[in-house]
C-alpha cells in the first residue's frame, strides 16, 4: 500500500515537472475588459514582456492598486493601452468602475499579472 502510494505520488510530480515545462511565461500577453470581467483575470508572464489591456466591451479602467506600479488608463471599447513589466512580482489591477478595494483585497473586476 505505502508503495503504491510513493509510486503515485512520484507520477503526480513528474506530471506536474512536464506540465509546467509546457506551459512557460509568456513574453507578451492580451488581457481583455469584457462587460464586467477581464480575460484572462490572472496572467504569468517573463520579466520584460508586455502586457496589453484591450476593452472589449464599454468603458473600462486598467488601474493599480497593489501599489507596487503605475497604471491608471481609461479604455473606451475597442481602446488598448499596454505595460512592459521589467521586474518581478505579482501585479493587481482592477476597473474604478467595476471593483472597489477593501483592506487590499479587491472585488467584481480585478486582475493581476505575475512576472517571473
Amino acid at each position: 500500500m505505502l508503495a503504491r502510494f510513493r509510486a503515485a505520488a512520484v507520477g503526480a510530480a513528474v506530471v506536474a515537472a512536464v506540465m509546467g515545462q509546457m506551459l512557460p511565461a509568456q513574453a507578451a500577453t492580451t488581457v481583455t475588459a469584457r462587460c464586467d470581467f477581464y480575460s484572462p483575470k490572472a496572467v504569468t508572464v517573463a520579466k520584460g514582456a508586455r502586457v496589453t489591456w484591450k476593452s472589449g466591451c464599454d468603458s473600462h479602467t486598467v488601474t493599480s492598486y497593489s501599489s507596487n506600479w503605475s497604471k491608471n488608463t481609461t479604455l473606451s471599447q475597442g481602446q488598448t493601452t499596454s505595460r512592459v513589466f521589467n521586474a518581478k512580482g505579482t501585479f493587481k489591477f482592477r476597473c474604478r468602475f467595476h471593483s472597489s478595494v477593501s483592506g487590499g483585497v479587491c472585488s467584481g473586476m480585478c486582475g493581476s499579472v505575475k512576472v517571473t
